[in-house]
């Protein structure tokens, strides 16, 4: 039976879910803290140090006998491995070379975190004495994404014990777009609407219960605005332009999405500011840690954002960094320009998003 366990991939909420299903699996609900050692990384990111922890722990059999379970907990620093200068380089390797020989049968390893490389000695001592998982974020920009997608919903609504009929795979792909981490509350919603998996449900009903949050397609586009990427965000309007079949009504929904994003990056800013946050993975382990009571507190004081999944979260407060409050609120004035714009005068909706763009990504930091 295995008992290490590796999952990566570049989709990190399928990642998480998936390790912690194993981790319910091989640890239960409320695991024993005599049987169960957890290292997650601090504020200041993957360290060399977290993967000696690591190590010392798996050289150390289970405290009261039986087995004890170890889990490397949404680590991002898997990457590293081939930076042969970095301190986290070698404890990596170090870890690959130890777990080549195995481990023992009492000890079970779980390690989770986007990055890992197939061809070096992690990821083969992985697939050599364990199982090696990947999961990969469809790509809309990619002529097979809908199909990629279609069998993300489908093996979450497997494990859930739910039969979806194709036309209602069909319309969850358009409501989600590429957002795998929205599936699993979108098939949860399904669940309680039909009081559990084995119930019945048609289109229409579904169609009351799971909305699209504006057009899903330009969450590729709000990316590359996240990074400030001007020429990416221009390529990105072509390739959804041409599978469009109404270009004037993509480019404002793209315009709309765009505001959304630079509105999501205001929140969130001016949330850690208030909560003295100091970075954004530290904003993502307290929406991890947080109840629902508390989160419907923070919703309404207008902190919408804390009901989306903590990993999409982290990543906007990462680009909102790139620019300064002053530039996220100039961007939202200029997209609602640009709406009114497409509005108001016989300039075209297309051109309207591409000049607000290029005046967004072109602000200077003073």
């Amino acid at each position: 039976m295995t008992n290490i366990y590796l999952i990566s991939g570049n989709d990190q909420a399928q990642i998480a879910a998936h390790a912690e299903k194993i981790i319910l699996q091989v640890a239960g609900p409320k695991p024993d803290d005599f049987a169960f050692d957890c290292f997650q990384e601090g504020d200041a990111g993957p360290d060399a140090a977290l993967i000696q922890n690591l190590l010392m722990s798996l050289k150390s059999p289970p405290f009261l006998g039986g087995q004890k379970t170890v889990w490397l907990k949404h680590f991002s620093g898997f990457a590293s491995e081939g930076d042969k200068t970095a301190p986290l380089s070698k404890a990596l390797k170090e870890l690959a070379t130890f777990l080549a020989q195995g481990l023992p049968k009492d000890i079970v390893l779980v390690m989770d975190g986007p990055g890992i490389d197939r061809r070096r000695a992690l990821a083969k001592a992985c697939t050599d004495k364990g199982e090696l998982i990947t999961y990969q974020k469809p790509d809309k920009l990619n002529r097979n994404w809908q199909a990629d997608m279609a069998a993300c919903i489908q093996l979450t609504a497997k494990d859930k014990k739910l039969n979806l009929s194709r036309e209602i795979v069909d319309y969850l792909i358009e409501v989600l777009g590429t957002d795998t981490a929205r599936i699993d509350s979108e098939l949860e919603k399904i669940i309680c609407y039909m009081g559990g998996p084995q119930g019945q449900i048609t289109l229409d009903e579904v169609r009351q219960i799971c909305v699209g949050q504006g057009e899903e397609f330009g969450w590729t586009m709000g990316n590359f605005l996240g990074l400030r990427n001007l020429q990416e965000c221009l390529r990105v309007i072509d390739a959804i332009s041409e599978q469009s079949k109404d270009e004037d009504r993509t480019a404002r929904s793209l315009i709309l999405n765009a505001a959304a994003f630079f509105r999501q990056a205001l929140q969130i800013r001016l949330f850690m500011v208030i909560n003295k946050i100091s970075s954004p993975i530290s904003l993502k382990r307290l929406l991890e840690e947080s109840g629902d009571t508390q989160k419907q507190a923070w919703v309404e004081d207008g902190s919408d954002f804390v009901t989306m999944h903590p990993y999409r979260v982290q990543m906007i407060a990462e680009q909102a960094a790139r620019y300064t409050p002053q530039e996220i609120i100039a961007a939202i004035r200029t997209l609602r320009d640009a709406l009114w714009q497409c509005i108001s005068s016989s300039t075209s909706p297309r051109v309207s998003l591409e000049n607000a763009l290029i005046k967004i990504i072109g602000l200077q930091r003073k």
